[in-house]
């Protein structure tokens, strides 16, 4: 027969310990439930009214972002249009340039050209006037014959006639000067408009690009704060609503007294002790029974509860507390191995724990408890007739 090793004073000291630790906190009240309730429940709301202004804002954050990189994109194929122009422009200047060298060739050959006209006519005028007067003297002095003279007058004539052509061309090479002037002006003058205007296009697009830039980037930031508020408060949310279906599990839990002599039996094996049951070493009575199984075997909750103690305690080994409401627990010591956490709610024939021979059992079993107001009950009047 196992025994545990643990004598009777020590586990009534260790359940007295445990009392006075679980008692306070444990036991709550249904109306302190509905207090709880009612607070999570308005704190939820909160939440709740704050993730929807968030999604708003988000919405808003995302629409206003998107526009500002739509126009973000048009300002940057307005850009690459604009450097098109620009290389084209470039070309044009280029083109311009030579342009203008040659006009400037050409105009230097038209200052030469004018200056040797100049000469020309300076020469064949001075040439026609020696010619004229040596020709008035031989007339008056009767030198020459009427024939050199007919001859004298049609080289007068002939010169003269050269001169005409001479300041003509000359006229004509003035003329050409002042248009090839007029059209180095014009072209300069248009070429240098153009630059400035692509200049200041270009500079005024750098500018509305660096805004968007930074819009942008401000939005994205802003983005990013809104999302981590929003997974704050998703969090917070989801802790609010795991206390409120507690709260609605417990609420819904069936009180262990609807269920008198009809809860299941936590393993099924046999009875060693049974509840009042004298020890023969020391005549005191056990205070719940204690049933022989397998290591290993499932313990069950034998009704609706909440875990209340979950771990090791001395005298019971690993030990599980499950409180169903009314001042009523339920404990399960001795095991290997416990499968549910404090504050978790549990469902009646729901595993707890696997059997043992913790806290000093000489083979593998379960002790098992039901007090009401930190008193030992009888577990036969609450459990299955076997």
């Amino acid at each position: 027969m196992m025994k545990p090793t643990a004598t009777p004073p020590v586990l009534l000291l260790s359940l007295v310990a445990l009392f006075s630790l679980v008692s306070p906190g444990c036991f709550a009240s249904a109306t302190e439930d509905e207090a709880t309730k009612a607070t999570t429940e308005a704190q939820l709301e909160t939440i709740s009214s704050d993730i929807e202004q968030l999604k708003e804002l988000l919405d808003k954050l995302n629409k206003e972002r998107s526009s500002t990189e739509r126009r973000l994109q048009r300002s940057e194929e307005e850009m690459s249009q604009l450097r098109q122009s620009i290389r084209s422009l470039e070309g044009q200047l280029e083109d311009g340039d030579k342009q203008i060298k040659k006009l400037q060739r050409r105009q230097q050959k038209l200052t030469a050209k004018k200056n040797k006209e100049k000469n020309h006519i300076a020469n064949s005028v001075h040439s026609a006037y020696l010619a004229s007067r040596d020709n008035r003297l031989k007339l008056l002095l009767n030198q020459e014959n009427p024939e050199d003279i007919s001859r004298h007058l049609t080289y007068l004539k002939h010169l003269q006639q050269a001169q005409l052509d001479a300041i003509t061309a000359f006229e004509n090479t003035l003329r050409e000067i002042d248009d090839n002037t007029r059209e180095q002006q014009q072209m300069i003058a248009n070429l240098t408009r153009q630059r400035n205007s692509l200049q200041k296009q270009r500079d005024d697009l750098n500018k509305v690009q660096e805004q968007r830039k930074r819009l942008v980037s401000q939005l994205r930031e802003r983005q990013s704060r809104s999302n981590r508020q929003l997974r704050s408060l998703d969090q917070q949310r989801d802790q609010l609503e795991t206390i409120l279906s507690q709260l609605a599990a417990r609420a819904a839990l069936q009180p262990i007294t609807s269920n008198q002599g009809g809860l299941q039996w936590p393993v099924r094996g046999e009875v060693i002790y049974g509840y009042q049951e004298k020890r023969p070493e020391t005549g005191m009575s056990w205070e719940g029974v204690l049933i022989a199984v397998d290591s290993g075997t499932r313990v069950n909750a034998v009704h609706d509860g909440t875990v209340i103690f979950s771990n090791w305690l001395r005298g019971f080994g690993q030990l599980i507390i499950l409180d169903h409401g009314d001042e009523y627990l339920t404990l399960y010591a001795h095991n290997q191995w416990l499968l549910k956490a404090e504050g978790e709610t549990v469902l009646a024939g729901e595993p707890l724990a696997l059997t043992g021979q913790s806290g000093g059992l000489e083979q593998p079993g379960l002790y098992f408890e039901i007090r009401h107001q930190g008193k030992p009950q009888n577990p036969s009047r609450w459990l299955q007739t076997r």
